[in-house]
């Protein structure tokens, strides 16, 4: 994941057209060196974020011996009850919901007005997933020691228990990442789409499914507390409106200066919103 997106920043914006035109855009005010530079930056962070998450020491079976599921909050408790047998299929359900959120902003490029401006939108979509990440490895997994509901059960093998991520339950990775592709692909079109007006919640409603499908399987495959997989979808889905939304060319409308003159000398303003 990291590799990749260090290889497709570092492509598109060393290619012939790193920078100029092609970065112009009618909806977002993109600057490829400088949005470029924070987008490989943050994969880098990530990348070395999640190196320090893997140092952490695994649990041994003193500390497993020592879990009761009846301690844990009784909303999350029924993550530690699923089926034992399920857990691998899901764990690859889970995984095929992440992967293929990734491809989900190529369903943008059937939009003629975005496909005209792929650039800008491709870095700002690899700006997201890298920003997630970071808000993944250094905003939780790092600090947080939150042990997976499977350790918790009876029937998953002893070394599925001891896995060196066992202690990042908090929050889902894999839900907060497809969270943030599937609402970016929403936040853009609408971008481009003003029209639509309210009809542009129809989309947002879209973009939950992507995620709903991969943390629950995250859930059913005891990786994740429900909590942990809401959370993920929160901040995904906020990241993926919030990036492209600060980049946003802000029109200031209705504005009108006036010159004043008499007893005072200067300007008027007068904004109507």
């Amino acid at each position: 994941m990291h590799k990749m997106l260090f290889v497709i920043s570092a492509l598109l914006l060393t290619s012939n057209y790193g920078s100029g035109q092609l970065f112009d855009s009618d909806v977002y005010k993109v600057n490829p060196w400088i949005d470029g530079a924070v987008t490989l930056a943050a994969v880098g962070t990530n990348y070395y974020g999640m190196k320090l998450v893997d140092r952490k020491i695994p649990l041994d079976s003193a500390e497993i011996s020592l879990l009761d599921a009846n301690d844990i909050n009784a909303f999350d408790r029924s993550a530690t009850r699923q089926d034992a047998s399920y857990i691998y299929q899901a764990w690859k359900l889970s995984d095929y919901g992440m992967r293929g959120s990734f491809l989900l902003p190529v369903l943008l490029m059937l939009d003629r007005e975005i496909r005209q401006d792929w650039a800008p939108v491709l870095l700002l979509y690899l700006q997201s997933e890298a920003i997630v990440g970071n808000l993944f490895s250094w905003g939780a997994a790092i600090h947080v020691d939150r042990i997976r509901p499977l350790v918790y059960h009876p029937d998953v093998p002893y070394d599925d228990k001891t896995f060196k991520r066992n202690k990042n339950s908090f929050y889902s990775g894999h839900t907060a990442t497809s969270a943030t592709a599937s609402f970016f692909v929403a936040k853009v079109y609408c971008d481009y789409h003003p029209e639509l007006g309210n009809k542009k919640f129809f989309f947002y409603g879209l973009a939950l499914i992507p995620p709903v499908f991969t943390g629950y399987f995250r859930y059913k495959g005891m990786k994740h507390f429900p909590t942990d997989v809401l959370t993920g979808l929160l901040v995904g889905a906020a990241t993926g409106i919030l990036v492209p939304h600060v980049h946003k060319h802000r029109k200031i409308e209705n504005l009108t200066f006036m010159p004043v003159t008499g007893q005072y000398t200067g300007f008027a303003l007068n904004w109507t919103f």
